[in-house]
Formats: C-alpha cells, structure tokens, sequence
C-alpha cells in the first residue's frame, strides 16, 4: 500500500474510483462530450494521432528488422521497451483528453 492509499480516507477513495467510473461509462454524452473535447484541441489531437502513428511504424519496422536479422537482439530488446513506454504515455494523454482528466 503506498502513502498516499494509507493516509487518504476509503470515503474520499471510493468518490475518487466513483467518479473515473462515471467518465470512463460510454453513451450519448460520453461521444458528444469526446467530440467537443477534439475540437477544442485539434491541434494537440493531430500531434498526438501523428505521434502515435510514428511510434506504431517504428515499432512495426524494429520487429521487421529483428526478423530479417537487421538488427541483433540487444538492439531490439534496448529500443523495443523505449518504443513501447513512449506509445503509452502517447495513449495516456488520449484518455486524458478524452475523460478531461490527467491520469497517470
């Protein structure tokens, strides 16, 4: 249990899971409320969508490489990890943006 979990009160927990439930919960809103969320930052969107696509292709031409022989194992496994820790940080800002919230 970490600092945080042991010193915060299991009310203020349960409200706190309560709430990400109710954002994360799909339905009218949740869509109209995403598209509004695009709009209101398309320019990051694009950056991130463009990102995410990059880190997809290098991570498709790593594995390529790996399976041609390009590339030795210790290569691949030094990058494969980077690759991956970039892509999800990149996924994390989408659902970010898409609950309006900033979880890690």
């Amino acid at each position: 249990m970490s600092d945080r979990e042991s010193t915060s009160d299991p009310a203020e927990i349960k409200e706190t899971l309560d709430d990400l439930v109710q954002k994360l919960e799909q339905g009218a809103t949740s869509s109209s409320s995403w598209n509004e969320s695009l709009n209101e930052n398309k320019e990051e969107w694009e950056q991130l969508k463009n990102k995410i696509q990059q880190c997809q292709r290098a991570l498709k031409q790593l594995v390529t490489d790996k399976k041609a022989g390009l590339i030795g194992s210790g290569e691949f496994e030094e990058k494969y990890p980077k690759l991956q820790d970039e892509l999800t940080e990149l996924e994390t800002a989408i659902y970010n943006m898409r609950l309006g919230t900033d979880i890690k």
